[in-house]
């Protein structure tokens, strides 16, 4: 029987990790990490010998058995997956752990073994009496001069007594010693609360189950967790004990979400998505029975604006609502006894209130606002009484709130830090601080009402762009290849006139940001750094610039620089509203651009570049616009209905050409048609190609893993290779934090 104990036994350090294999533990940033105790063995051993390549027979040899040899490669992909999930590295960009096919593994960061210091900081300890031999104090924990000087008096050698008698006789000795246990006595009750010791923040996974996991909400009691369950063989809203071995499941619709306790802990309200652009609110009982629906209403708009909370005296329920053209949505308060509603926020057009949560007085509502929802909003407050909402954040900086116990702090999911994590900031307002102990990649936190727990929804998400080539107008040639692969999303690509590069948006450094490279994917160079949100890159027609949408405080701005080397510079528009997706006219002189009319309707707006006055050229809404070759005709797509209009440019009615795609950047113009993807074919999407000439659709490729929503399609100059985004990776889980404060 092979021996499994690994040989390193000293702690280590990489990253942001500390390891401590004798007291079994991984902690990162100094919170322990639960990690399961096969990848613990198997990063141990590849620890041992770091920069080495670690063989798959010698990981057989010292964790499996000899006669458990179809076992282990599914034992070592899974240990090795699960490791890289909680160091947060990716096989393809290997931070820690590299692949080497068909051979093993290397760890390949820099490893560190402390000298003499401890893992994580520590309280200061009790100095030594003078009989033992002198302790090291945490520099951590500074002490004033008069308390080295004691401390330094009391672990000095044994001769420190005999020279004491000698100078000062026993009653001197006496009274030093009596003033030395007198300021030991004062230092221990003066200390800050900070550098007593307290319980260090354990974050674990809540439950083991398969299945996106979201929206978690604790119980009133601290003692349960409920939660949505997204994709998987079972959807719908469970429960879990916190420690339990079993959730129970209370409902299996694919579309219910965001679920909420009563005050009384004996029923849950979720939201259900259902078909027809319809959203309704339901209640169930906590431990199971028939649904009762409260409230039915459109869809919103916008995907992160479905959370709703219960006030604590149980008599209404706060959510989203859209306003009639979908162009907005503020917090609607519905009475439980009645079914009555009031509307407490009305945000101006193109923004949307989301995420209301009551503080634990119930006087006052904490929500997200923003153009995109609340999670790519600000942070606000308003008194359940109604009145002007306060500003708690700026820059599009807060989303998904969650109230203190005591309601003096705001605990919320924000990107500021570049990777959206979770922050708190004081509900009477204040500067924001990250919430330590809490990893990377966090959104929808929920504090218990008793105990000190926390728990939020930990997201990984990863999207590769792949490349298409054509044989012809109509058929593909060979199976696609991968070109661009990162952590995060890659999105919305665009090749430049001439097909040898490509620019693209991507949060691969947190932020999202324009990035380009060779066609290829290779010699990938980041172009902006404007710490917020930038895509939608389009080559002008003679290759010198590219356009961008961006934003970093309240409203999306138009950008144009030139590459390479350029900066970017703000195209002037219209000065406190959203405008986005731009594109280029045929001749380079002008830009397309998206932003909502007087009536918030979005509709297309043309403006010169280099600075003028913007026309608006739609007028029965539009999104993002293509030119026709020939700059003939404007073919556009809208908010809030699927297809492809077109309109002739010297003034005429508006036709519609075809009935897909949904998302308004899942196509692109050719001179004999459009390609597109059509989001909805089963299971994962397809490219499509309708031809101008016989008004046909001909099916091109079936992806073979899901489509990235608004992911883009674009085509090549010489109309031979097809880029589009398709997801590798999208899962969430529920993380449970104990001892938060």
């Amino acid at each position: 029987m092979p021996d499994p104990r690994p040989a390193t036994t000293e702690p280590l350090r990489f990253g942001v990790f500390e390891i401590d294999p004798s007291a079994r533990e991984l902690r990162k940033h100094g919170v322990r990490i639960k990690l399961q105790d096969q990848p613990f063995a198997v990063l141990l051993i590849l620890l041992e010998k770091p920069g080495q390549l670690v063989t798959r027979e010698e990981l057989q040899q010292r964790l499996w058995p000899a006669d458990t040899f179809v076992e282990f490669d599914k034992g070592v992909y899974n240990a090795i997956k699960r490791l890289r999930e909680t160091l947060g590295d990716e096989a393809d960009t290997p931070r820690y752990i590299e692949t080497l096919p068909r051979r093993g593994y290397r760890f390949i960061a820099p490893v560190n073994k402390p000298t003499g210091q401890p893992l994580t900081p520590t309280p200061p300890t009790v100095p030594a009496p003078p009989s033992e031999p002198k302790r090291d104090t945490d520099s951590a924990h500074p002490t004033s001069a008069s308390d080295s000087a004691v401390l330094t008096g009391l672990s000095s050698t044994e001769g420190w007594f005999s020279r004491l008698i000698a100078k000062w006789g026993l009653l001197a000795m006496g009274a030093s010693i009596l003033v030395l246990f007198s300021t030991i006595a004062v230092w221990r009750f003066e200390r800050k609360p900070a550098e007593l010791a307290a319980p260090s923040l354990e974050a674990v996974p809540l439950v083991a189950m398969l299945g996106k996991q979201e929206t978690p909400a604790f119980s009133p009691d601290g003692n349960q967790v409920a939660f949505a369950v997204s994709e998987g063989q079972h959807t719908g809203i469970y429960t879990t004990l916190i420690g339990g071995e079993k959730s129970l499941n209370l409902t299996d619709h694919p579309g219910d979400c965001c679920p909420t306790w009563s005050p009384d802990g004996r029923q849950i309200a979720f939201v259900r998505l259902g078909p027809d652009k319809e959203r309704s609110v339901y209640v169930i009982p906590a431990l199971g029975g028939s649904e009762h629906k409260l409230y039915t209403g459109p869809l919103n708009g916008r995907w992160s604006c479905d959370r709703l909370d219960w006030s604590p005296d149980g008599k209404v329920l706060a959510f989203s609502e859209p306003a009639e053209n979908g162009v907005r949505s503020g917090i609607t308060l519905l009475s439980v006894a009645d079914l009555a509603t009031r509307q407490l926020t009305s945000p101006r057009n193109q923004e949307f209130d989301c995420d209301p949560t009551f503080s634990p007085d119930g006087r006052t509502i904490a929500f997200g606002r923003g153009f995109l929802g609340g999670d790519q909003g600000d942070l606000f407050v308003v008194s359940i009484s109604g009145g002007d909402p306060r500003r708690l954040t700026t820059g599009n900086s807060g989303g998904s709130p969650a109230w203190t116990q005591d309601g003096k702090e705001i605990v919320f999911s924000s990107p500021m830090g570049g990777v959206r994590s979770l922050w708190r900031v004081p509900a009477s307002g204040g500067t924001p601080r990250q919430l330590a102990g809490v990893g990377e990649f966090a959104t929808n936190p929920s504090i218990s009402h008793k105990g000190n727990q926390l728990v939020y929804e930990h997201t990984i998400h990863t999207n590769y762009i792949w490349r298409l080539d054509l044989k012809d107008v109509k058929h593909a040639f060979g199976s696609p290849t991968g070109v661009l692969s990162a952590r995060g999303f890659n999105l919305r690509p665009s090749f430049s006139p001439d097909g040898k590069k490509i620019v693209f948006e991507s949060d691969r450094l947190g932020y999202s940001d324009i990035w380009y490279c060779e066609s290829d994917g290779s010699n990938c160079v980041q172009l902006t750094s404007l710490h917020g949100i930038s895509g939608t890159a389009r080559w002008s027609p003679d290759g010198h610039y590219i356009s961008f949408e961006s934003i970093s405080q309240d409203y999306y701005e138009i950008y144009v620089m030139e590459i390479p080397g350029g900066r970017p510079h703000l195209v002037p528009t219209f000065p406190g509203m959203d405008k986005g997706v731009p594109n280029w006219s045929r001749d380079g002189k002008s830009l397309y651009f998206s932003s909502a009319d007087q009536s918030g309707t979005f509709q297309i707006w043309r403006v010169p570049f280099k600075g003028g006055s913007p026309v608006q050229v739609t007028r029965n809404g539009g999104v993002y616009a293509i030119e026709s070759d020939d700059g003939r005709f404007l073919y556009y797509v809208k908010q809030d209905q699927p297809g492809v209009w077109k309109m002739p440019l010297d003034g005429g009615e508006e036709t519609r050409v075809l009935d897909q795609p949904r998302g308004w950047c899942n196509w692109q113009l050719v001179p004999t048609g459009i390609y597109f993807l059509n989001e909805s074919f089963k299971p994962n999407g397809r490219i499509g190609f309708f031809d101008f000439a016989t008004s046909e659709t001909t099916p091109i490729f079936s992806l073979e893993k899901p489509l990235t929503v608004f992911g883009g399609l674009a085509v090549s100059p010489d109309g031979r290779s097809l880029l589009y985004a398709q997801n590798e990776l999208d899962d969430s889980y529920i993380v449970l934090v104990k001892n938060f404060r």
